[in-house]
């Protein structure tokens, strides 16, 4: 288990120590470049701090046009609750599954009750015909009225001429990610967000696991880097960049064994998800809270 992390400042004064680097024009920058690289590739989950955009000094992510900005230290999802109003209560999303969803492709479903909805194309060509409009007006006319598509979505339903053609949606309240946005079927809201986070220090330096192990691998990782291109042009022996290329490779399995260790109290709630007589298969929908939890059977005839 890693509990405390330190700068990565402490690992670039090893490599100017031991590499016996004078202060001047130095690549520190690709140095933390390489020390970010190095835990990616050790790929332990302690590395990453938990955090809650909604809890504590994080605000919650308001969300508007369905969507909303993820966190600029955003690395991982965990999970994500929905509600309507800053105050709650808050309900659990689901990863979108459909295979004929977008990322606005429910709301119909979620915001009118209307459970078959007609496709777009019948809708638009519907209201060139009512009101005499245009294709890019038709579209302008449907996107600024729900109200108006909500009946007309009905009329075509009810008439039967979308029969063959419309799709049954959930009524699930659902999410997809994209590149720095998360999106879904709600106009607006707000979202509670558990997600995984790159800790900094106070000066905007990416903090590291405080692990000998992991200290070492970033420093040799570095210490890699650093040389490849001088031993590439042939000014550095083979066996010197091999010993540092090995020390990496021995460091960095060494760092993710040390960080996916389990504590004692971490085991008993490992323990506790392991050993069940019954199965608990609505946990998402308690956030997981309960999943640590030891089971208690009652036996109603006692």
């Amino acid at each position: 288990m890693i509990y405390n992390t330190v700068s990565v400042k402490r690992v670039i004064a090893k490599v100017f120590t031991d590499l016996d680097l004078k202060e001047g024009d130095h690549r520190v920058s690709d140095m933390i470049e390489y020390a970010g690289e190095a835990l990616q590739k050790i790929g332990a989950f302690p590395q990453f701090i938990n955090k809650v955009a909604g809890k504590g000094d994080e605000p919650l992510i308001p969300m508007t046009n369905y969507q909303a900005k993820l966190p600029g230290d955003f690395h991982k999802f965990i999970q994500v609750a929905y509600s309507r109003s800053e105050n709650g209560p808050f309900y659990p999303m689901r990863y979108a599954t459909g295979s004929f969803e977008t990322e606005r492709g429910l709301e119909s479903a979620i915001d009118t009750g209307v459970d078959n909805i007609a496709p777009q194309s019948e809708l638009i060509n519907l209201v060139m015909s009512l009101y005499n409009l245009t294709y890019p007006d038709a579209l302008t006319k449907i996107n600024a009225e729900p109200g108006t598509v909500a009946t007309l979505n009905t009329l075509l339903v009810d008439s039967g001429s979308s029969k063959d053609n419309y799709t049954t949606f959930t009524g699930d309240i659902t999410f997809v990610i994209t590149p720095g946005w998360i999106k879904t079927n709600q106009e607006s809201g707000y979202l509670l967000l558990s997600y995984q986070a790159i800790p900094v220090d106070k000066d905007g330096y990416p903090l590291v696991p405080d692990d000998e192990s992991f200290l070492e691998a970033l420093y040799w990782y570095i210490n890699m880097k650093l040389m490849y291109p001088e031993w590439k042009e042939g000014r550095v022996r083979d066996a010197v960049y091999y010993d540092a290329r090995r020390s990496w490779n021995y460091y960095c399995k060494q760092a993710y064994g040390n960080a996916l260790m389990p504590d004692s109290e971490k085991l008993e709630s490992i323990k506790n998800s392991w050993l069940r007589l019954v199965e608990e298969i609505d946990e998402h929908d308690t956030f997981y809270s309960t999943l640590g939890q030891k089971q208690h059977i009652y036996n109603a005839n006692n």
